[in-house]
């Protein structure tokens, strides 16, 4: 079953629950079945780590590709 976050607009509390599709949660503050789906993240980037580095369709590092010359995977054969 996929995580949902919910916002419910009566009583303003926003809370993720675990649902099926077609199944409609209630808010766990006020009772109400009337709730906004939102937007979540899958998941969060580690704290103060960098993101992976870029690599070119051969494989290689980006700032290094090739030599820093033109990428042998874009040639013209």
């Amino acid at each position: 079953m996929p995580l949902y976050a919910y916002r419910c607009p009566a009583c303003g509390k926003e809370f993720e629950t675990l649902a099926t599709p077609g199944e409609t949660p209630i808010c766990k503050g006020c009772g109400s079945a009337d709730l906004e789906r939102q937007l979540s993240l899958i998941a969060r980037p580690a704290k103060g780590g960098d993101g992976a580095p870029a690599l070119a369709p051969c494989g290689a590092p980006m700032e290094g590709c090739c030599g820093g010359g033109s990428c042998a995977a874009f040639a013209d054969d």
